[in-house]
């Protein structure tokens, strides 16, 4: 018998909750054009600053235009969105129906939703066979059993490459979460989880992927980790 106390279905009713209310308010802030605070507006920017690398990993795969793409954890849509205007066909894929429906809505507007199929589904079920799956802040919400089961899933979906971000143990890491914890509720982020590295390479080795780029983003108050991952 496991003796874990990680709980799957209450952690994804928890991050269900989260963004489909305060934190669906706080991240569409952050993604859209409101006026932040500092430390909000360092991370409206870290993120940006990522995106950017993220996105010039995947043009160096020289996938075929229409190629298949799964932003799993998509938020709003920003990088769906940016994927589909460059001619690739995507699933968008969020746990928080509120997120979705705000990603639709853009996409809406920007004339690509052809280019977009939407699902309300969490990173852990979500079914399909891409060319590339990304995975954006979303893996930094979940424990090391849970990362594991996530990446387990999202490494099985793609003919090529992973994508992501996770947050890589580190006390400086550690010492500015703990003093987020005193910063006023309004200005602070989700809880997040710290992967350490044994952690890591095991996830890594059990689903024989292996790293092909790898860069710590840190600007501001917002840190990770992105990695660009393939089998082997």
């Amino acid at each position: 018998m496991s003796s874990s106390s990680f709980n799957a279905e209450e952690h994804k009713n928890m991050l269900r909750s989260y963004f489909n209310g305060q934190g669906f308010q706080r991240w569409a802030s952050i993604y859209g054009d409101d006026k932040l605070s500092t430390v909000r507006n360092t991370v409206r920017q870290g993120h940006a600053v990522m995106m950017d690398k993220a996105f010039s990993w995947l043009q160096q795969l020289n996938l075929p235009k229409g190629a298949t793409i799964l932003d799993a954890g998509c938020g709003t849509g920003l990088f769906s969105i940016r994927l589909a205007k460059e001619g690739y066909k995507v699933k968008a894929v969020d746990i928080a129906s509120q997120m979705v429906e705000k990603a639709k809505a853009d996409a809406t507007m920007q004339g690509v939703n052809n280019n977009i199929d939407f699902e309300v589904n969490t990173i852990e079920s979500v079914k399909g066979t891409y060319d590339a799956v990304v995975c954006f802040d979303v893996l930094i919400h979940y424990p090391s059993e849970g990362f594991r089961q996530a990446f387990s899933n999202l490494s099985s979906l793609t003919r090529g490459s992973v994508i992501f971000t996770y947050a890589p143990y580190n006390n400086i890491l550690a010492f500015q979460h703990w003093l987020g914890g005193y910063f006023p509720k309004k200005e602070r982020r989700t809880t997040i989880q710290m992967i350490r590295a044994e952690e890591m390479e095991k996830a890594m080795t059990e689903n024989r992927m292996v790293t092909r780029n790898s860069e710590k983003i840190s600007w501001g108050f917002y840190h990770t980790m992105l990695m660009n991952t393939a089998r082997r």
